[in-house]
C-alpha cells in the first residue's frame, strides 16, 4: 500500500471518531525513519482509546500492518507505529504537556 493511502486511511479514522486538531506531519526530508507523524487530542481518555481502536480496525482492514502500539493502558497518549506513518493520539493536557506540535512544526503539514 503506498504512504499515501494509509495516511489518508489514518486521518479519516481519527476524523471518523471526532479526534481534534488532527494534523500530518511530512518527515519524507527529516532524516527519520518514517515518513508522516499525524497527531490527534481528545477530550477524555475512553475517546482516545476509541480513537485508535477505529485507526487499528481501519489499517487492518485496509492490509496494512501495526508493527506497535503502546499506551494502551492508561490510554493518554496512545502511540502507534504503521512503519511509515506514526501515529499519536493524546488528551488535551498531554498533548499540551508533551509539544510534540512545537518538535515537528518546522516539517510541512501534509493535506489529507
Amino acid at each position: 500500500m503506498e504512504v499515501e493511502n494509509l495516511l489518508k486511511i489514518v486521518v479519516d479514522a481519527c476524523d471518523d471518531k471526532h479526534g481534534y486538531d488532527i494534523v500530518a506531519y511530512d518527515l519524507t526530508n527529516a532524516g527519520v525513519l518514517y515518513d508522516y507523524s499525524v497527531i490527534c487530542h481528545a477530550s477524555t481518555s475512553r475517546q482516545v482509546e476509541a480513537i485508535a481502536q477505529e485507526v487499528r480496525e481501519k489499517v487492518l482492514e485496509s492490509g496494512a500492518t501495526i508493527y506497535s502500539t503502546e499506551g494502551l493502558r492508561e490510554a493518554k497518549w496512545i502511540l502507534m507505529d504503521l512503519g511509515d506513518v506514526v501515529v499519536n493520539i493524546m488528551t488535551r493536557d498531554d498533548r499540551e504537556y508533551y509539544g510534540l506540535d512545537a518538535l515537528f512544526e518546522k516539517y510541512p503539514l501534509k493535506g489529507v
